[in-house]
């Protein structure tokens, strides 16, 4: 059995199709994403992060409920990050899909940008900070690279 050509994408642009994709990967599809950084001490670290939404072709943001936690001191000083995402495919789900979005990570304590991010994130990670305490993280990508239906992502700045 012969594999399908798949279309190499290398300009980098998150369709709509990828935007989609980030904004039901937690609601509705229970299914976050994974984020790596380097913590303050230097050594890797990830965590599971629902909140992660699709701002714009080149943007992603994410909704971290400690404004002075050890996440974003960590990218106060470190600001690379990459972030994790996949669908096996299985029963009920769409094709295999894989993700890898590599970018530079900012912290938004604005009023503005904080509310901005906070409105369009998940409803379950809003209840988890009702007060909005927390801040507004935008990444900045700079790659792209997975798997679509039908497509290969190869896609950098």
């Amino acid at each position: 059995m012969t594999q399908p050509t798949l279309e190499r994408l290398t300009e980098l642009r998150l369709t709509p199709e990828m935007q989609q994709i980030i904004n039901e990967a937690f609601v509705p599809n229970d299914r976050p994403f994974i984020m790596a950084h380097v913590d303050e001490q230097g050594l890797p670290s990830m965590s599971w992060r629902g909140s992660v939404i699709a701002v714009s072709e080149t943007q992603l943001a994410l909704w971290a409920r400690h404004s002075d936690g050890a996440t974003v001191n960590a990218l106060e000083k470190r600001p690379d990050v990459m972030l994790a995402y996949r669908e096996s495919g299985g029963p009920g789900q769409r094709s295999r899909v894989i993700l890898n979005l590599r970018g530079k990570a900012r912290i938004d304590r604005s009023d503005g940008g904080r509310k901005r991010v906070y409105d369009r994130i998940p409803q379950r990670e809003r209840d988890s900070d009702a007060e909005m305490l927390g801040v507004a993280i935008i990444v900045d990508l700079e790659s792209v690279s997975g798997l679509l239906p039908g497509y290969l992502l190869q896609m950098r700045k």
